[in-house]
């Protein structure tokens, strides 16, 4: 992973000289219909919004999940019932993302921010949207833009990881929202990951899912999935 963590240290240390170019909705035309993966992502949204009383905007990020099929196809044992083909369970979404940040001289200086949240089932066909929070004070105390500048999203499903990358180390067609488009290419993609790994332990908990959240939901939020709640020892 040396090379990879090289190859996108570089890249960041020249990006910081760069305006971001990065403005993303990316519901629409060319978004993914679905495909070879049992849950894929269909869009990714940021916005920033005042939330409850808070007098700093915070920081939302949507992703738009839909089922296509469910991956089980074991036949049941005995005295157990076939697996509904028109849901698919426990689909785990992590979303990671990546500011530069005012003053960073290079990818060991930014902000990572990491929060996870497992979907308890989805109707096949029927999209469903998870967002994820930066508190308002963090964002205005580090001066975040309502976009990171990189991020990328892992899915797993029944706990099984879901790839980004085929075996030539082309994105899926199915996640390809899934990643930046300014770190899109595998090596790239394995060191934003590498670096993201290792930063994400300074900033634990910041980064919230959406059942998080202590104040009550806008009104703006797109249907949402029930969750499996962790923090509350569910699993």
């Amino acid at each position: 992973m040396p090379q990879a963590r090289a190859v996108f240290a570089y890249v960041m240390a020249v990006a910081l000289s760069l305006t971001a170019s990065f403005a993303q909705s990316t519901k629409g035309e060319g978004a993914p219909t679905g495909g070879k993966s049992p849950v894929f992502i269909r869009a990714v949204k940021f916005d920033q919004l005042k939330i409850g009383n808070q007098p700093n905007p915070w920081n939302r990020m949507m992703v738009e999940l839909q089922a296509n099929f469910n991956p089980d196809t074991k036949e049941p044992k005995e005295g157990k019932k076939a697996a509904n083909k028109q849901w698919v369970d426990k689909i785990k979404v992590t979303v990671t993302q990546i500011y530069k940040g005012q003053n960073a001289k290079d990818a060991t200086e930014f902000n990572y921010y990491r929060a996870t949240a497992t979907v308890m089932t989805m109707e096949i066909n029927q999209p469903r949207s998870v967002s994820f929070y930066l508190p308002g004070d963090i964002v205005k105390r580090d001066r975040l833009r309502k976009e990171p500048d990189y991020y990328f999203v892992q899915l797993e499903v029944g706990g099984t990881e879901q790839p980004i990358y085929d075996e030539k180390g082309k994105v899926i067609t199915d996640q390809v929202l899934a990643v930046h488009k300014q770190i899109l290419d595998k090596k790239l993609f394995d060191g934003a990951k590498d670096s993201a790994d290792r930063g994400v332990g300074s900033n634990p908990g910041i980064l919230r899912p959406q059942y998080l959240l202590l104040y009550p939901m806008e009104a703006s939020v797109p249907p949402s999935p029930e969750f499996i709640r962790e923090d509350a020892g569910s699993r």
